[in-house]
């Protein structure tokens, strides 16, 4: 899903990072990506969907960061975003080369887990609660529109599977991580990190939807 955007990543902080031990590169990274999510979408450089998204993406790369590790992140962020402005260099740069993996590589799986949702006869009450829809339909088709189009100019979805595959597999993976939330042996941390993925999903895509007028 962020082959694409982590190639970007990597190109970007390849020299740069290493010029500076202290913080860490993947603080620098991490702080980094977080700045461009919150200035980015100030200067709608970025759809808030798509600050969503980064942001999803950056907090799972720090799932495994020590506290003292997001502290710096959090010091590293506020330093870069006092001196950023809708000009800065570093944010325009990384915002056009990721532009494109943020339609054809990270928002079809939200969009596919979303409609997964929606197929549940009772779906999870943290996606109603996130969405707050009475009537599914409206995004239902804006959805099944929007993968249709990225079919038709010839997007190849992750694993390069054609996309009646990948969207079978990956609403299969949905359905075994929703059931986790109802299976005795769950952890509280598992249940808990399937009902935040479902609310972030839910979040993403509902921004998304407001950009289709939907």
């Amino acid at each position: 899903m962020k082959t694409g955007l982590a190639a970007v990543m990597i190109a970007f902080f390849s020299s740069a990072a290493l010029a500076d031990e202290a913080p860490s590169p993947r603080v620098k990274t991490a702080a980094f990506l977080e700045a461009v999510a919150t200035k980015a979408e100030a200067c709608e450089a970025l759809r808030p969907w798509q600050s969503a998204a980064l942001r999803a993406l950056n907090l799972t790369d720090m799932e495994r960061f020590s506290a003292e590790e997001r502290e710096a992140v959090i010091a590293e962020t506020n330093t870069r975003l006092a001196g950023m402005t809708c000009r800065d260099e570093a944010m325009t740069v990384w915002v056009e080369g990721a532009r494109d993996g943020f339609d054809r590589e990270m928002l079809p799986p939200y969009l596919i887990a979303y409609l997964t949702f929606v197929g549940y006869e009772d779906p999870p009450h943290v996606f109603t609660a996130t969405t707050t829809r009475l009537r599914y339909g409206p995004a239902v088709e804006a959805i099944r529109e929007k993968l249709a189009a990225l079919e038709a100019v010839g997007v190849v979805p992750e694993g390069g599977r054609p996309w009646p595959e990948y969207i079978e597999l990956t609403q299969s993976r949905v359905r075994e991580f929703v059931a986790v939330m109802s299976d005795d042996e769950t952890t509280p941390e598992e249940f808990n990190e399937a009902a935040g993925w479902m609310g972030q999903t839910a979040h993403i895509v509902e921004l998304w939807l407001a950009d289709q007028g939907v």
